[in-house]
């Protein structure tokens, strides 16, 4: 395994608590008042930033990796965890930032104003496509290991590297999505470079998710993906039965763009082409979700895609984005298979609707809890049972994992394995 480095980025946890600045007579700067139009604005902003780490905090606890979908908390939780020069070591893992002299001494105003700064720079990466739409060969009996929401390096995610280590020959490696907390090129190199398991298998693939793109992409595109050999954010690969597409999501927030699902298009038709006529198995790879049983549903992809959904063209669908394992019935309309894996390395605290839904069945300590199907979602097995990996808190924090793929000819089995590598979970799809 990589080692941390003593107060690197991979072991800086920003919190609500963390970004409590020091403050003397309401919000004030010790420096002086607050006096500008402007200052007053950015403090307020501030304070409006810590209100939503304040709303997650009260389900995780103040002593985690809290994480919001919100670019400038993301942003923000970056450049404090690059910046702060003192931190004290959390049971959970990690160490937990606090405001150092190099940040707030005596002018925590005058920070926040250069924190806005950065903040509000809206350049992005340009996105990398790519220059074929000629899936590259994998073998007939290929491997696959697949982690989301795993760029931590803290809790489970050390330990499903190591796993995948253990496994090893797998023929593609997928991380799909979310170097936290908003994928800097700091956290891409701490949090994913360092840590991921490169040598459990022949290719690593990453794929690009929203907190990639907080920060405006450049961690995932300028050192990424030139560190893992990957040419574009989405991209092909297929064998004598199965065609694996692994989509960007992400640069156009839960959607694709026009050029993106063009490239999609013609990949099938010429691979259809190429095979007598005959359609392969189309599996697709995202870090967003197309519909959801316990969150929020992705109804720009579903419109994007609805040609090849109405069509029943894809056979399966794997993405993460929610911090939840759950495996999903056929979908009564699409015919596709959902596979939510997004239980990587983030702590999730446990819904008290999985909780309360009826267990189907038992493994370990960990339980798969069957929901009914809804107008947006298919029915579906939701994991359940606590996280051994968050010290102290174990009971109040969803189980982190992960999934093997094995194409075996017409055949793909799929298991879902926790973070120690106890198998829970086998289906075949065929």
């Amino acid at each position: 395994m990589a080692q941390q480095v003593a107060g690197g980025v991979r072991e800086r946890i920003v919190t609500l608590e963390s970004l409590q600045p020091p403050i003397t007579e309401g919000r004030e700067s010790k420096r002086r008042g607050v006096e500008t139009p402007e200052e007053r604005l950015r403090v307020e902003r501030y304070y409006q930033i810590m209100e939503r780490l304040r709303q997650e905090t009260a389900d995780t606890g103040s002593k985690l990796m809290i994480t919001v979908p919100d670019r400038e908390v993301s942003v923000l939780q970056s450049e404090l965890a690059r910046q702060a020069a003192d931190a004290r070591a959390l049971e959970s893992g990690g160490l937990e930032v606090k405001f150092g002299a190099g940040l707030g001494g005596g002018d925590w105003i005058g920070w926040i104003v250069s924190l806005f700064d950065h903040l509000d720079r809206t350049q992005a990466h340009p996105m990398a496509r790519p220059t074929t739409t000629t899936p590259d060969r994998i073998s007939d009996d290929a491997k696959i290991a697949m982690a989301s929401d795993w760029g931590t390096g803290l809790y489970g995610a050390p330990k499903i590297a190591e796993q995948m280590r253990t496994i090893g020959g797998f023929e593609l490696l997928m991380h799909l999505g979310d170097v936290y907390y908003s994928g800097t090129e700091d956290e891409v190199q701490e949090r994913f470079l360092n840590v991921w398991p490169m040598t459990a298998g022949k290719r690593t693939v990453a794929v690009n998710s929203n907190h990639e793109m907080y920060s405006g992409g450049f961690g995932y595109y300028a050192l990424a993906l030139p560190a893992i050999g990957q040419k574009s954010s989405y991209l092909a690969f297929e064998n004598a039965h199965w065609l694996l597409v692994v989509l960007d999501t992400a640069y156009v927030d839960h959607d694709m763009d026009n050029e993106q699902v063009a490239w999609l298009n013609l990949v099938i038709k010429q691979s259809t082409a190429a095979n007598g006529g005959k359609a392969k198995k189309l599996v697709l790879f995202s870090h967003q979700q197309l519909f959801s049983r316990v969150g929020k549903q992705g109804p720009k992809l579903d419109a994007a895609l609805r040609h090849l959904l109405d069509a029943k063209a894809i056979k399966a669908w794997y993405w993460g984005h929610e911090h939840q394992s759950v495996i999903y019935d056929a979908h009564p309309r699409y015919g596709l298979l959902g596979r939510c894996l997004g239980n990587g390395g983030i702590p999730e605290p446990r819904k008290q609707e999985v909780i309360d839904a009826p267990t189907e069945r038992s493994v370990g300590s960990v339980m798969w809890k069957r929901f009914a199907a809804t107008s947006d979602s298919p029915s579906c097995l939701a994991l359940d049972g606590p996280n051994p990996d968050i010290v102290g808190e174990e009971d109040r924090f969803v189980p982190h994992g992960f999934m093997t793929l094995e194409l075996n000819g017409p055949t793909l089995t799929e298991r879902v394995l926790l973070a120690n590598g106890q198998e829970i979970l086998k289906n075949e799809i065929v």
